[in-house]
């Protein structure tokens, strides 16, 4: 094993890489990681990946439409300026020259952060969000920006402004959403990582859709500073959090390390240090493994995949304890999170949303389900607001009681693989076909807050492909700030053969 040190001193272990891994024929599908070490032993040049990103984007963003803000010629001279400093013997870090994306709701100074609404269409960022400055500082080469829903509130990416992205492993289907573009960017070898946000899945569900990988960070970790409309000054948002999507789990690590830690107004009073995870195998891992839920269930093609993780898993030695949940009300919890899920986000709302929201709310009576939750939760009252802090502090307990007991719970990221495009109505008015029954498809949110609330990592890495030949993911959760150890979980099995396949064009 291999391994590199960020700015800041961490070792990252990486795979061994064979003669023939250095030799693949497309570029543009090398993990980080190897592009990064082919970069310090100067076999390629930070211009040959940007052209090799090009050629990806060139061939296949007319019929994906992932990457629909591009600027290759500044991409280039970036390149250029890299290659220089390697020449110098002064590269920034092992990602300096390595070429990546951004979700379109992140700002770049200069470029339109619009979120897909057409009403932001003229507007262009004043400066970089946290997350593009950090990883510009060390070396890395920004090419573009890529789709999302429009308000970022759809399992899939489509808006006015931009289209609609599709799948690459099959056009007719979702990349999902609301980083559906950053997942099917980085699918099709576009860019080699991208940069998204996870409020409500928004990770996770287009990982799992298309086959990659992507890490929800625990929440507060990543400064969230000029992302979304209403982003200026902003360092952070409830529930909502930033992080990587690659082809590999060891890329994430590295980019988490190059993006985490305090904003800068906070760098005199603390600095992030996450528990290390020293699992050397599988074996050593105790898991817990939920395929399904009442709540929320899950189709057979993907419960069946994690199920068969769960059980090859208990070959590899590793104890395996099957649908054991943390001691509360489920229920309760999702109630919980939808009401602090449109909380948060009705900082986006303009004054007219907002009063047709006060209306809906006073005519829901006491509706549960999630189309009137929603119009609750953006006009609770700042007493409701923190009377709901004590429901999730009492979750947050629970969840630590339950990773004492284990170190990760395997669990779906979506209740079914990619769907198909559908575009009528609004997501809540929309199902999907589980086992043959249809479903709300906001029903999906369950696995979301379900460990989003209380701001726990989530690691997704692909395991398919499923029965029906699609992608298909699992989702990897840890304790709160135990990031280090879904990420540990998802290399060992990354290590074992459950790697990023390539679509077929």
């Amino acid at each position: 094993m291999g391994s590199v040190q960020d700015d800041n001193g961490a070792t990252v272990t990486l795979p061994d890489l064979s003669p023939a891994d250095a030799v693949q024929p497309e570029a543009s599908f090398h993990p980080v990681h190897q592009a990064a070490a082919q970069l310090a032993r100067g076999e390629t040049t930070a211009q040959a990946l940007v052209d090799a990103c090009h050629a990806a984007w060139a061939a296949r963003n007319g019929e994906i439409n992932a990457m629909v803000l591009a600027d290759f010629e500044a991409a280039r001279h970036a390149a250029r300026q890299s290659d220089a400093r390697r020449r110098a013997g002064q590269a920034l870090g092992p990602l300096d020259g390595i070429p990546f994306s951004i979700k379109e709701s992140f700002d770049v100074a200069g470029w339109p952060t619009t979120c897909g609404s057409p009403a932001r269409r003229a507007h262009r960022a004043g400066s970089d969000a946290v997350v593009v400055e950090r990883l510009r500082a060390q070396g890395a080469v920004l090419l573009g920006k890529t789709n999302v829903p429009l308000g970022l509130r759809d399992w899939q990416s489509y808006n006015a402004i931009y289209g609609t992205t599709r799948n690459p492993h099959d056009l007719s289907r979702t990349p999902g959403g609301s980083s559906g573009g950053s997942a099917a960017a980085v699918c099709a070898g576009m860019s080699y990582f991208d940069i998204g946000s996870d409020i409500g899945s928004s990770l996770r569900n287009p990982a799992h859709y298309c086959g990659v990988f992507s890490h929800k960070s625990s929440h507060g970790i990543v400064p969230l500073r000029g992302h979304g409309n209403a982003a200026a000054g902003f360092a952070g948002q409830d529930i909502n959090v930033a992080g990587p999507v690659a082809r590999s789990a060891y890329d994430l690590e590295l980019i988490l390390r190059a993006i985490s830690g305090p904003d800068a107004a906070e760098l005199p009073a603390w600095k992030l240090d996450l528990p290390a995870c020293d699992h050397a195998r599988l074996a050593d891992f105790r898991v817990a493994v939920l395929p399904t839920h009442p709540l929320a269930e899950v189709d057979a093609t993907v419960s069946g995949a994690i199920e068969g993780l769960g059980h090859w898993l208990t070959g590899q030695g590793a104890r395996v304890d099957w649908n054991v949940r943390p001691d509360f009300d489920a229920a309760a919890l999702w109630r919980t999170y939808v009401l602090l899920l449109r909380a948060t986000t009705s900082l986006y709302m303009d004054d007219a949303a907002f009063a047709d929201a006060l209306a809906k709310a006073g005519d829901a009576g006491n509706d549960e389900d999630y189309a009137t939750l929603q119009f609750s939760g953006a006009t609770l009252s700042h007493r409701d607001w923190l009377l709901l802090q004590h429901a999730r502090a009492r979750f947050a307990d629970a969840w630590e009681r339950f990773f004492a007991d284990y170190d990760v719970l395997l669990c779906p990221a979506a209740s079914t693989t990619a769907f198909p495009l559908d575009e009528a109505g609004e997501p809540w008015q929309r199902t999907i076909d589980v086992n043959g029954t249809a479903w709300p498809l906001t029903s999906q949110l369950f696995w979301a807050g379900h460990s989003g609330l209380c701001g726990l990592p989530s690691t997704v890495a692909p395991i398919g492909p499923a029965s029906d030949g699609l992608p298909v993911g699992v989702q990897i959760v840890a304790r709160r700030f135990g990031d280090l150890t879904s990420l540990r979980f998802a290399q060992q099995l990354e290590a074992a053969g459950h790697v990023f396949r390539q679509p077929r064009a």
